[in-house]
């Protein structure tokens, strides 16, 4: 009884050129103060992942491709958003980039679970794909294909006086305080210098300064009557209240007329 032979073992999966392009445009490009060495580093790092990953066939390699990119993206959002000149809006921007990320990472290894369990693949031979790219072209300073910029955090914000809490405008209170005494400015919060300015209707535009405020006070005790009334502009001249309620010497001052 003869044995029949056994099948051919299946070569393993070729990743075409175009692919492999594909992945590493998603890597982090290298300084152009980088050694000669580092960019293929991180080329052979993302074709390292790609065997770990081990694509058997066109649509599996495209998650693989798609765990890369998110992966480099998310680190480098992270290494913008802890950069000692980022501001806290640029970084909370960038902290949430990398968890968007993170969550589109983790759901795409959770399709690529089986693939995992698979038993390890012998190294492959790349064809030299980690010389693609050598001499790639630094972060863009704008958005490609057409798209805008995003635009940059303002210097100065102005902030409305009649649309802050107490809290904002107690702060803004001690800042001036200190700046006029001379003494410690309080700690500079992260992002763009608040003005504060009333609205153009706000109500306390309608105030007008009174001469009189600015005249040293030399206490009620050493005025007379008239000089109080005058210096605290009191015009009223009828009675203080029913002449019932007053004391039998305040109802003879009324009828005299000193009160």
């Amino acid at each position: 009884m003869s044995t029949a032979d056994p099948a051919p073992a299946k070569p393993p999966y070729t990743i075409p050129p175009q692919d492999l392009r594909d992945m590493v445009l998603t890597l982090p490009r290298q300084p152009a103060d980088a050694t000669a060495t580092a960019w293929q580093e991180v080329v052979q790092g993302g074709l390292d992942r790609l065997g770990v990953l081990d694509p058997r066939d066109a649509l599996q390699r495209m998650l693989p491709v798609t765990v890369i990119a998110t992966h480099a993206g998310a680190v480098d959002a992270c290494a913008l958003a802890f950069a000692p000149d980022a501001s806290a809006v640029q970084a909370l921007r960038q902290r949430a980039s990398a968890i968007a990320l993170a969550r589109v990472m983790a759901g795409v290894l959770r399709s690529l679970k089986q693939l995992r369990l698979q038993p390890a693949v012998p190294a492959r031979d790349w064809g030299g794909a980690a010389g693609v790219l050598q001499q790639a072209p630094a972060r863009p300073a704008e958005a490609a294909r057409g798209g805008k910029a995003a635009a940059e955090e303002p210097a100065e914000i102005i902030r409305w006086i009649d649309e802050i809490d107490d809290t904002e405008m107690n702060e803004e209170i001690e800042r001036l305080r200190r700046e006029a005494a001379g003494e410690s400015a309080l700690p500079v919060k992260p992002g763009p210098r608040r003005i504060y300015k009333y609205t153009p209707d706000d109500y306390a535009r309608t105030w007008l300064p009174d001469e009189r405020a600015a005249r040293k006070y030399p206490g009620w005790e050493n005025m007379t009557d008239p000089e109080w009334q005058e210096f605290f502009g009191y015009t009223y001249t009828g009675p203080v209240a029913p002449l019932e309620m007053l004391t039998p010497a305040s109802r003879a001052a009324a009828a005299a007329g000193e009160e």
